[in-house]
């Protein structure tokens, strides 16, 4: 209950989704489909938000502590990040073997490249990378009420401001997300997923020391 935001919010978009079917299938839109499953990605961004934000403080007033916090967390991070690679393959799946022929059908699992690789891959390619997602929002957020949270915000901003309108700046950030995203060596880019999200998850150590409630 404490994400039900998150589900709320995933749901409303969710719904955007069946809409746009629906609007391909009977002609009122052309046939270029967006898989509903994509929209699920934004519980990958809002689920750690708000858990940090709004569960920190009250699993603590219920007498539980930051050990279990930090390793009930993750685990969330990792049930959540598998469910969603699940559901976003099956819907790819079944939506490409029923509607295929039919529709343009636009998915992260298949537009980032992973899906050449085979089903299996495919699913821990993709969850290797929403662990990722939700753990640099998980440690993001958590820094936000210290000073040193408005400095990462700071440079992320620089660095989005200075690096993209330049070229020679903006391929390294390009060369990033293509280690992470759309490299195409999949063991490299789960490595990189899972070795960044480990380095993230432990600088969070010394930031919920910290934190008080």
């Amino acid at each position: 209950r404490f994400v039900l935001p998150a589900y709320i919010v995933t749901a409303a978009l969710f719904s955007v989704g069946i809409y746009n079917i629906i609007a391909c299938l009977t002609g009122a839109t052309d046939n270029f489909y967006v898989d509903m499953a994509n929209y699920i990605y934004i519980f990958a961004v809002l689920s750690p938000i708000i858990i940090v934000s709004r569960s920190f403080k009250r699993i603590m007033c219920l007498n539980g502590s930051k050990k279990g916090f930090f390793w009930g967390t993750l685990l969330t991070y990792c049930v959540s990040s598998a469910v969603i690679s699940l559901i976003c393959i099956l819907f790819f799946v079944v939506t490409n073997f029923a509607l295929g022929s039919q529709l343009i059908i636009q998915s992260f699992v298949n537009n980032f490249g992973w899906w050449k690789n085979g089903v299996i891959i495919a699913f821990i390619q993709q969850f290797s990378f929403l662990l990722l997602v939700q753990i640099f929002f998980h440690v993001l957020t958590s820094i936000q009420s210290r000073w040193y949270g408005w400095v990462v915000d700071a440079l992320i901003a620089i660095v989005l401001c200075v690096f993209l309108p330049v070229p020679e700046l903006r391929s390294l950030i390009v060369k990033f997300f293509n280690v992470i995203i759309f490299n195409k060596s999949a063991i490299l880019q789960i490595a990189s997923c899972l070795t960044l999200s480990n380095i993230l998850y432990f600088l969070y150590v010394p930031i919920i020391r910290r934190k008080e409630v």
